[in-house]
C-alpha cells in the first residue's frame, strides 16, 4: 500500500486497491446452507480425565487438552483491514463477504478442527493436533486462499490477518460440562471474547503510562552525535532483554504489542510537534516489531500515523526493526517496507547475533543493522555481524551497553553508533546535533 504525503498527509490510497463492486458478492448460490463448523449434535462421553470427546485429539485428559489449546494452535483470522478499505461500502458488503468466508473456512477444516465465528469479520480456528507454528501455518494458507476467493489475484494483496490468541485458563468456564459441539463453540467464543476485553482494558492502563526520553547515539569515528534513539519512559532502563514481567510488550498478545507500538509512534509524534529546535534537526531512531509491521492491518494503521506527523519525519526519522526473523524473502520485506517507505528517512533492522540474511535487503532502504545488549562471551559473535554488515554497506548500531568492557569492545569493532547508559542518561528532548570535545 502507497500512503499519500500530500495535502498534510493524513491520507491513504493504494496501487494494488481493487474496485469491486457489491454484485460480485452476489454471484453464484447463496452459502447460507453451508454450515461454517461441524454441526451441533450430542457426542458420547468417553472418559479421558473430565474431556468430552470432541476435546480427545488435543489431549488425553481434559487440563491436557484445555493447556494444549490455550498455548498455541488457537488462531484468529480477521478482516480489519478489508473493513477499513472498503469501508463506504462495507455495509453493502459485509454480510455477503462473512457468509463466503465461513463457508470456506469452514470447507478448509481437518476433521477434528473446530471452527468459531467471532464478532463481526473474525473467525478463531482450532486446530486438533498442531504445533503453535503448523496452526499458524495453515491458517496463513486459509487466509491466502480466501484473499483470491474474495477478491481475485491482487498484487501484493495480504488483507487478512493472521494472529494467535493468547487465552489464559481462566478465560474458560464450564467447558468440562459441555457435551455438544454447539457448547464448546459458544464456550471458545466467550473466552476469546473474555481475553480481548482483557487485553483492551490492559492497553488502555498501559497507555496512560507510555512516555518518550531519548538517548544519543554517539557516532565517536566522527566524534558527533545527531542521531537520538527514542525509548520509552515507562520501561525499567532500555529496551533489553530484562523486561518487567508485568511489560505488556513483552508478555501479551501480538495485538497487543502492535496497539502498543501504534501508542509509541503517536506519543512520539506529539513530542515532535512541541519541539522547538532552529536549524539542523536531529535524527531519530524509533523501535517497533517486525511483526507489527508485518501484519496487514496494522501496518496499515501504523503507516497512517506516520501519515499525520509533521513533514520533518519524513526526512528525519529511522524506524528500527525489532525482532526480525531468519528466511524471510526479498518479496515479502519489499511488501512491508514499501507501504512506510515515503513517510520515514528509511530502516534499521535490530537482529540476532546468528542472523545472516543480508542477500533479501540489499536492495532495500534498509541502511543499519543495529544490535541490543549481550554478553561479554558474545564478542565473537558481535564482531562476525558487524564485519558482514560492514562488507555489504551497511551501518552498525550498538545499543543498551551498560559496561566498560562492552563500550571499549564496541569502539574497538569501530561500531558506527553507540548507546545505552554507559553513555549517559536517557532526557526529555533531543538536542540540536553536536561535536564531542576533542580529548
Amino acid at each position: 500500500m502507497v500512503v499519500a504525503k500530500d495535502m498534510g498527509r493524513a491520507d491513504s490510497g493504494s496501487e494494488d486497491t481493487a474496485q469491486i463492486s457489491p454484485d460480485f458478492y452476489n454471484q453464484g448460490r447463496r452459502t447460507g446452507d453451508v454450515k461454517p463448523y461441524p454441526a451441533a449434535r450430542e457426542v458420547k462421553h468417553y472418559e479421558i480425565g473430565e474431556a468430552t470427546s470432541f476435546l480427545r485429539p488435543f489431549g488425553k485428559t481434559y487440563r491436557e487438552a484445555l493447556e494444549n489449546l490455550v498455548t498455541g494452535s488457537i488462531q484468529i483470522i480477521g478482516l480489519d483491514e478489508v473493513k477499513t478499505r472498503y469501508k463506504e461500502r462495507w455495509g453493502e458488503i459485509r454480510e455477503n463477504i462473512v457468509e463466503i468466508a465461513e463457508s470456506y473456512i469452514g470447507r478448509k477444516l481437518g476433521r477434528h478442527d473446530i471452527f468459531v465465528p467471532l464478532d463481526d469479520g473474525h473467525f478463531a480456528l482450532l486446530f486438533a493436533n498442531a504445533s503453535r507454528q503448523e496452526a499458524l501455518q495453515r491458517s496463513r494458507a486459509i487466509a491466502n486462499d480466501l484473499v483470491n476467493k474474495l477478491f481475485g489475484e491482487l498484487p501484493g494483496g495480504e488483507l487478512i490477518s493472521v494472529e494467535a490468541a493468547m487465552l489464559t485458563i481462566e478465560d474458560f468456564e464450564g467447558l468440562d460440562k459441555i457435551r455438544s459441539l454447539e457448547g464448546l463453540v459458544s464456550c471458545f467464543h466467550t473466552a476469546i471474547l473474555r481475553a480481548q476485553e482483557r487485553e483492551t482494558r490492559e492497553v488502555k492502563l498501559r497507555e496512560a503510562d507510555v512516555g518518550i526520553r531519548f538517548r544519543p547515539l554517539i557516532n565517536r569515528r566522527k566524534r558527533f552525535v545527531g542521531l537520538y534513539e527514542a525509548l520509552d519512559a515507562s520501561r525499567e532502563g532500555d529496551i533489553a532483554a530484562t523486561a518487567m514481567p508485568e511489560d505488556l510488550r513483552q508478555s501479551g498478545s501480538h495485538r497487543t504489542r502492535a496497539e502498543l507500538d501504534c501508542v509509541i509512534l503517536t506519543e512520539l509524534g506529539n513530542i515532535i510537534e512541541k519541539l522547538d529546535i532552529q536549524g539542523r534537526r536531529p535524527a531519530l531512531l524509533l523501535p517497533v516489531r517486525f511483526e507489527t509491521l508485518a501484519n496487514s492491518y496494522f501496518r496499515s494503521k501504523y503507516a497512517r500515523l506516520l501519515a499525520t506527523l509533521p513533514n520533518y519525519t519524513d526526512r528525519h526519522l529511522i524506524l528500527n526493526v525489532q525482532d526480525v526473523p531468519d528466511g524471510v524473502p526479498n518479496s515479502r520485506y519489499r511488501q512491508i517496507l514499501g507501504a512506510l517507505r515515503q513517510l520515514v528517512l528509511g530502516f534499521a533492522f535490530e537482529v540476532d547475533i546468528r542472523w545472516k540474511d543480508f542477500a533479501a535487503i540489499n536492495d532495500l532502504p534498509v541502511f543499519a543493522i543495529s544490535l541490543v545488549g549481550h554478553e561479554r562471551l558474545d564478542l565473537g559473535q558481535i564482531s562476525a555481524l558487524f564485519t558482514a554488515a560492514k562488507e555489504q554497506g551497511l551501518k552498525c548500531i550498538w545499543r543498551s551497553l551498560d559496561n566498560d568492557e562492552l563500550a571499549r569492545a564496541a569502539f574497538k569493532m569501530q561500531v558506527d553508533y553507540v548507546s545505552g547508559p554507559i553513555f549517559g542518561s536517557a532526557q526529555n528532548a533531543p538536542a540540536k546535533p553536536f561535536s564531542l570535545p576533542e580529548k
